[in-house]
């Protein structure tokens, strides 16, 4: 019989995985020291919530800035504008952390409808160049009155968190 034996043909090669769906299994983020891997927000009573997750590794040292202008530079020094406009802006720069897939599997800018977080945007991710440390750097433009904000870290699982209280 001819069928049963083409069944078992067909049964054979359907349990065999294909080069690419192999390598994508085997392929994982590589970061030098830590990587971003998504972003998410939320609100809550008094303030909004970014949280930004991250892989494996230590956490990076994380810088922030506060200000009314969208305007920001590059680690080349070129001057940019934040896309998503709003009355004020967060400027973040992680340290010894690179975007990783980030830019592969999450929109560049990630808008929210939040009272006072209106988007977050990846403004550059550095490898390590001419001996810096690799660096990322996001903004999120917010709209409405800030009294204060407050960043740092958890881990299990590792993230950078920034409340933003109206």
């Amino acid at each position: 019989m001819v069928i049963p034996a083409a069944l078992a043909v067909i049964a054979t090669l359907g349990s065999v995985p294909t080069t690419a769906a192999a390598a994508s299994q085997n392929s994982a983020e590589v970061c030098e020291d830590i990587c971003v891997d998504g972003v998410r927000a939320a609100t809550h009573t008094g303030y909004d919530r970014v949280v930004f997750d991250l892989g494996a590794g230590p956490l990076p040292a994380v810088e922030a800035t506060y200000g009314t202008s969208p305007s920001y530079m590059t680690p080349g020094g070129e001057p940019k504008e934040m896309l998503t406009r709003g009355s004020s802006y967060l400027f973040l720069s992680f340290k010894n952390a690179e975007a990783g897939d980030f830019s592969a599997t999450n929109p560049t800018v990630e808008s929210f409808s939040l009272p006072t977080v209106k988007a977050t945007q990846l403004l550059f991710t550095t490898g390590s160049i001419l001996g810096f440390s690799p660096a990322t750097g996001f903004g999120i433009t917010l709209d409405g009155p800030v009294s204060r904000y407050n960043v740092f870290t958890l881990t299990q699982s590792n993230r950078v968190v920034v409340d933003i209280y109206r």
